[in-house]
């Protein structure tokens, strides 16, 4: 009886002992872990700042600056943005397009029922639109009081300004146009193009999302006026120099990085609750997130194709990854960003394919100004563009697929299109741009 009661008590201390060894070897396992997370982050971190990139928010506020190559005019455009701010653009505004809710104004020649209360507008606003015409003939890029040492917080409120400034020039460049005032016009054309090479600079994807938007309007404008206007081949040169200033695969890069600082900080912050204190760590996900964002925009020195085989295989095998149960709270959060990167790289790819074709556009009217005629083919266009060989070939490029721009004649004139977000020929089928299913592109009326 006596043998029999100590079976159990034996039974209970070799778990007992099992576990504890168990425990230990647990522990001795997520603390190598943990240094070898912390050394990997630590060597990855080490790499980007000798490579001059930002790793938190500190370092992303002295990071982002006008580059010495580049004129600095952020006196200018605070002083427009400032002016700006202190008016209510859309209340007084209403009834008026682009700055209103007002119907697109026809073309010039035609009788435009907005035209006075535009006109009457624009006497209004003299003072600040003069401001933007002065910063947008100063161009540069401007450094706005943004401190990214909020993170995801940061205030950006130059962004709104900035999108008001284009649609006053907008409006102004319709006025002018129904004025036959037709170097005014180019004016205000390029200076929309100016407003968004003011945000060249940015660090960051909202930022960069609306410069993008803000030259999508200038190539709007552009494509407007091109059937109406008596410019020059010079004047249409100077255009196409605008149009293609900006390289939207720069900037996008430069947001990348910026980026990965925002979220290196936001991840640093971040709980992540685990059984046992020692294995609380979020560098694994931020080892990830590195990896994911650095390769990426490393890619992006070649071109888009490669920035999209670089980031999509890698998306999207974090996310059929299981959840990493060391840091779950961070991983969810790096999965959850993944889509609006996407969305990001697919905005910079879309912004370039508009600018080529807005770019070859100009070159078929450059075309047909030489020779009286539209242009068979677009190799036709090849000497129309500015830049050297090399350059010129490239602005013909479809950047969604790295082929030709599309080009098509029919019974109205010439499409110059690319294939856009769905990589599918639909024709040239520009009509409705909004549609994913659409190609992206122009018409060039005979």
């Amino acid at each position: 009886m006596k043998k029999e009661a100590q079976r159990p008590q034996r039974r209970g201390k070799i778990l007992i002992s099992l576990l504890t060894v168990l425990i230990f070897i647990f522990l001795i396992a997520a603390g190598l872990y943990r240094v070898y997370s912390d050394l990997r982050l630590n060597q990855q971190l080490a790499d980007l700042k000798s490579r001059g990139l930002p790793t938190n928010g500190e370092e992303l506020n002295a990071w982002y600056a006008v580059p010495p190559d580049v004129q600095d005019t952020t006196e200018q455009w605070m002083a427009a943005t400032s002016a700006i701010a202190k008016v209510d653009i859309y209340a007084r505004g209403k009834g008026l397009p682009f700055v209103g809710d007002g119907p697109e104004p026809v073309p010039p020649g035609k009788r435009w029922a907005e035209l006075e209360a535009s006109r009457a507008f624009l006497k209004e606003l003299a003072p600040e639109l003069q401001l933007i015409i002065a910063a947008a003939d100063a161009g540069g890029m401007a450094r706005y009081p943004v401190d990214f040492r909020k993170g995801l917080n940061a205030e950006q409120p130059h962004l709104n300004h900035a999108r008001n400034m284009a649609r006053l020039l907008s409006v102004n460049a319709h006025v002018h146009a129904h004025d036959e005032l037709w170097q005014d016009v180019l004016k205000d054309v390029k200076g929309i193009f100016s407003v968004s090479s003011s945000l060249n600079g940015e660090p960051n994807s909202i930022a960069q999302l609306g410069c993008n938007a803000l030259h999508a309007m200038g190539c709007f404008q552009t494509v407007s006026m091109l059937p109406h206007s008596p410019w020059s081949d010079k004047e249409l040169e100077e255009l196409q120099i605008a149009v293609g200033h900006t390289v939207f695969r720069k900037n996008l890069q430069r947001a990348f990085y910026g980026e990965l600082a925002i979220g290196l900080e936001s991840l640093e912050t971040l709980p992540s609750p685990s059984i046992i204190g020692i294995v609380v760590t979020t560098n694994n996900s931020r080892s990830t997130f590195i990896d994911l964002m650095d390769s990426t925009a490393k890619a992006m020195d070649s071109s888009w194709v490669e920035t999209v085989e670089r980031f999509f295989p890698a998306s999207l095998k974090m996310m059929e990854t299981d959840i990493d149960p060391v840091s779950p709270v961070s991983h969810i959060v790096v999965l959850v960003g993944l889509p609006a990167f996407q969305r990001f790289i697919f905005s910079g790819i879309r912004t370039e394919a508009r600018q080529n074709c807005c770019l070859a556009v100009i070159a078929a009217k450059r075309y047909q100004l030489k020779h009286g005629t539209l242009p068979r083919k677009l190799n036709d266009l090849r000497d129309f563009v500015p830049g050297d060989f090399k350059s010129r070939l490239s602005r013909l490029i479809d950047p969604f697929d790295g082929k030709p721009l599309r080009f098509k004649t029919t019974d109205y004139g010439v499409v110059i299109y690319s294939v856009s977000d769905d990589r599918a020929d639909d024709g040239g089928d520009v009509d409705n741009a909004f549609r994913v299913s659409a190609d992206l592109g122009y018409l060039i009326s005979k």
